[in-house]
């Protein structure tokens, strides 16, 4: 059984790429994930690219390397994954795992941070306001 062959039955997203980004072979899985693509760059959300380019630039490590990338799924939504990549005679092999117990804020949190910011620069507004006061009647 050749690698092509094996990789396809991987149970896990998982690509065959060369340091470029062409797509060589993919596990069945990872159609399940991800529309189909020629190149690993079509699927990764562009700020994330620098992450991306520092995996691919390590070819020469024999030790894999890890990274939490962006990755447009199947149904056009961005989703958070855990991507690990391995090089082997300048084949990368790369696995992506969705990164569900990481720590993003939710929009809620964010909203309450933003009225929380609100309050009190409202208060440092009165705050100031009242010095200004202070100030000018001491001017008089």
């Amino acid at each position: 059984m050749n690698i092509s062959t094996i990789a396809k039955w991987i149970p896990i997203p998982y690509f065959q790429i060369t340091q470029d980004g062409t797509i060589l072979n993919s596990s069945n899985t990872t159609h399940s994930y991800f529309q189909p693509a020629s190149n690993i760059w079509n699927i990764i959300y562009e700020e994330d690219r620098n992450k991306a380019i520092a995996m691919l630039s390590q070819n020469t490590n024999s030790h894999p390397v890890t990274q939490y990338l962006f990755l447009q799924t199947s149904n056009k939504l961005f989703m958070n994954f855990k991507c690990t990549i391995q090089w082997q005679d300048n084949i990368g092999h790369l696995v992506c795992t969705e990164a569900k117990n990481i720590k993003v804020p939710s929009v809620l949190s964010i909203q309450k941070s933003l009225v929380n910011t609100q309050k009190q620069l409202e208060e440092s507004e009165k705050h100031v306001n009242n010095v200004t006061k202070i100030l000018n009647m001491r001017k008089h």
